[in-house]
C-alpha cells in the first residue's frame, strides 16, 4: 500500500470515527463498491491508535484529573471516594465497557460476517440516521457529571456495543443514548468519547497478534496513516461539539439517509 493511500484511509478513518457517520460502515462499502483494498492489520492498529491519540489529545484535562483521582485516592483512604466525581466517572467508565467487552466476545464471529453483507450496513446506515433524527426535538437535558447513574452508564455501554454492527455509528448512538438519558449535551459528548477509550485500546489488543518485523517501504505508509487519522480525528471532534451543543446532530441523518439509500440500490442493480 503507497504512503497516498494510507493517507486516504487516515483521513477517513479520523473524520467517520468521530463524526456519527460510521467508520466500519464506510470501510466496507468503499471495499464493495469501490473495490478499495482494506487495510492490513499492522495499518488498521497504526489509525485505532491515531484516533486514540486525537480522543487524548481533545480530552487530556479529564483525563488528567481521573489520574489526579486515582493518586488522591491512595492518600485520603475510602471514605472520600464517594465525593470524587472523576472517581465516580472512571467508576461508570469502567461500567459501561462491560457491554462491549462482553457482546463483542460473545458473538465476535457473527460480527465479522456481517462486514460481508453490504446491504446489512446500508440498512444501518438508514438506522442510524433514523437515531439521530429523534435526537431534534429533545428537551435540552441539564444532568452533569456529578449526576451521571449506573443506569447511563449500562445504557450508553450497550449503545456503545451496539456500534460494532457495520453502519452502525459508534458516536452517533451513544451521544443519542445520552441525549435521551437527559444527560447535558456537553456531558453526552465527553462520555460518549472518553468511552470510546478503552473500546479503542480493546480493539487494537484483539488486532494486534504478535510483533512483526516492518519493512522498511512500509514505514512511510503506517506513518502518514497515523498522522492523518489523528488530525483529522482532532477536526472531527472539534467540529462536532458546537453541533451537538446546537442541537444539530440530526443533521448528520439526510448524509446517512443518502449513502444508505444509494449504496442499498446499487446493491440490488449490481
Amino acid at each position: 500500500m503507497s504512503w497516498r493511500e494510507a493517507l486516504l484511509l487516515g483521513i477517513l478513518q479520523g473524520l467517520t470515527e468521530f463524526l456519527p457517520i460510521s467508520s466500519s460502515g464506510h470501510l466496507v462499502l468503499l471495499e464493495n463498491f469501490l473495490k478499495v483494498n482494506p487495510p492490513g492489520i499492522t495499518l488498521e492498529i497504526c489509525l485505532h491508535l491515531g484516533t486514540l491519540f486525537a480522543i487524548i489529545a481533545i480530552f487530556r484535562r479529564e483525563i488528567g484529573e481521573i489520574l489526579k483521582s486515582l493518586s488522591r485516592l491512595f492518600k485520603t483512604g475510602k471514605r472520600k471516594r464517594k465525593e470524587d466525581p472523576y472517581l465516580r466517572l472512571l467508576g461508570f467508565l469502567l461500567l459501561g465497557t462491560i457491554p462491549i467487552a462482553l457482546i463483542g466476545g460473545l458473538f465476535r464471529e457473527g460480527i465479522r460476517r456481517l462486514f460481508e453483507c453490504p446491504r446489512v450496513v446500508s440498512l444501518m446506515l438508514i438506522i442510524t440516521g433514523v437515531i439521530l433524527w429523534s435526537t431534534r426535538r429533545l428537551k435540552i437535558g441539564r444532568r452533569e457529571i456529578h449526576r451521571l447513574n449506573i443506569r447511563d452508564a449500562l445504557a450508553i455501554g450497550l449503545a456503545q456495543a451496539m456500534g460494532l454492527v457495520p453502519g452502525i455509528s459508534r458516536s452517533g448512538v451513544t451521544i443519542s443514548c445520552g441525549l435521551f438519558r437527559g444527560l447535558s449535551r456537553d456531558l453526552a459528548y465527553r462520555f460518549s468519547f472518553l468511552l470510546a477509550i478503552p473500546a479503542i485500546i480493546g480493539a487494537i489488543g484483539l488486532e494486534f497478534r504478535s510483533p512483526a518485523i516492518i519493512p522498511k517501504e512500509n514505514i512511510y505508509p503506517l506513518v502518514s496513516g497515523t498522522i492523518a487519522a489523528f488530525l483529522s480525528g482532532l477536526l472531527a471532534l472539534k467540529v462536532l461539539l458546537p453541533i451537538i451543543k446546537k442541537g444539530r446532530l440530526f443533521f448528520f441523518a439526510y448524509y446517512l439517509w443518502f449513502i444508505g439509500l444509494v449504496s442499498l440500490a446499487i446493491s440490488y442493480v449490481k
